[in-house]
C-alpha cells in the first residue's frame, strides 16, 4: 500500500475504466466479454493492466484502490 501511494499511478484508459465499472458488478470473466463484445482473453490482458496500473494482484483490490481514488463510473 505505501508503495501504490508513493508511486506515480498512470491512469486507467476509458476501456480499462469501463471494464472496471463492470467488475465492480460482479460480473465474471464470460460476462465481461460478452458485455463488452470481446474475448475472455482479452478481458485477462485488460485485467492485468488494471491489476498494474492500481498495484493490486486481485479484482476485489481493484475495485476498491478504484472506489477510493476516484470512485468507479
Amino acid at each position: 500500500l505505501v508503495q501504490q501511494m508513493q508511486r506515480p499511478q498512470e491512469a486507467l484508459t476509458a476501456r480499462e475504466s469501463e471494464l472496471l465499472s463492470l467488475l465492480a458488478e460482479g460480473m465474471t470473466n464470460r460476462e465481461l466479454g460478452k458485455a463488452l463484445f470481446i474475448s475472455e482473453a482479452t478481458v485477462k490482458t485488460h485485467l492485468g493492466h488494471i491489476y498494474a496500473k492500481l498495484g493490486v494482484d486481485t479484482r476485489s483490490a481493484a475495485v476498491s484502490v478504484a472506489l477510493r481514488r476516484d470512485g468507479i463510473r
